[in-house]
């Protein structure tokens, strides 16, 4: 792992369970164990929702061709387990539906223009060795008033979050924005987070007070700080970690029976 180098996913997995983080990120970051049905089918969405958003896919037809010749099949397990295919055919189906619904009602900002999908930013920390990264599903400017639009996808409803205290993810994204500053001079930042359904298509809109992320960002730093020196150290967790219990291999097919996140209600 670069020392120097951190993301929001990181940073949070490192506040949430430190020995998930060394597990993930510094121990064994050639064989990530996390490909589960849920990560096959997100990375799946956000390439194909891409792709609608460069203007690549714009029917049904075109959506339909696209998913039969890139669908990961193969990546969910062997077809001789039963389990496996279940969850294969019951994923296929969720995202057939999702997408389909999506190129007919994509979402489109308001007054906006898309000028950046799947884009990856990187921005040095003044006065440090520190980089932050993050990549955005989607960017888009709103020149008449002024506003820059971060639109993030997922496929489950947003967890209750308090904008007083925000998340990691939060701080880095407000402060790779001032990369973009240069050729987006924005008045306001907007988070726009779009939850992908079977049937529907729900925005949901952030705005973070400046003065806020000013308070959270030296906590932010100390965080990585931290993290920066914990390569040496070994860390122990509680058996009902849920982090831990996803990161060990025996664990893995228990727990995606019981947070499969297709599988529970919207």
């Amino acid at each position: 792992m670069d020392r120097t180098l951190f993301s929001p996913a990181m940073i949070e997995t490192f506040l949430s369970c430190k020995k998930a983080f060394d597990s993930a990120f510094v121990r064994d970051t050639e064989n990530p164990k996390l490909a589960n049905a849920h990560y096959l089918c997100k990375k799946f969405l956000l390439k194909a929702i891409a792709e609608i958003n460069r203007g690549k896919i714009t029917t049904v037809a075109q959506m339909q061709k696209y998913i039969g010749q890139n669908w990961p099949g193969d990546k969910f397990g062997p077809d001789n387990n039963e389990k496996v295919q279940e969850k294969h055919i019951e994923s296929f189906r969720f995202i057939y539906r999702a997408l389909t619904n999506y190129v007919s009602k994509p979402y489109k900002p308001k007054d906006g223009q898309i000028i950046g999908v799947n884009l990856k930013v990187r921005a040095r920390v003044p006065h440090t060795k520190i980089y932050l990264e993050d990549t955005f599903d989607a960017i888009a400017w709103h020149k008449e008033s002024k506003q820059l639009e971060f639109i993030d996808y997922h496929i489950n409803p947003l967890k209750p979050f308090d904008l007083a205290w925000p998340k990691a993810s939060f701080l880095v994204k407000h402060f790779l924005a001032e990369r973009l500053h240069s050729r987006f001079p924005f008045q306001k930042l907007l988070f726009t987070f779009v939850q992908v359904q079977s049937e529907s298509v729900t925005p949901n809109f952030v705005e973070l007070d400046k003065n806020i992320v000013q308070l959270h960002w030296a906590d932010l730093l100390k965080t990585i700080n931290e993290m920066k020196a914990s390569q040496n150290i070994s860390y122990e967790c509680k058996p009902s970690c849920k982090l831990c219990q996803l990161l060990d291999n025996s664990a893995v097919n228990e727990t995606q029976e019981a947070n499969h996140p297709l599988s529970r209600s919207a």
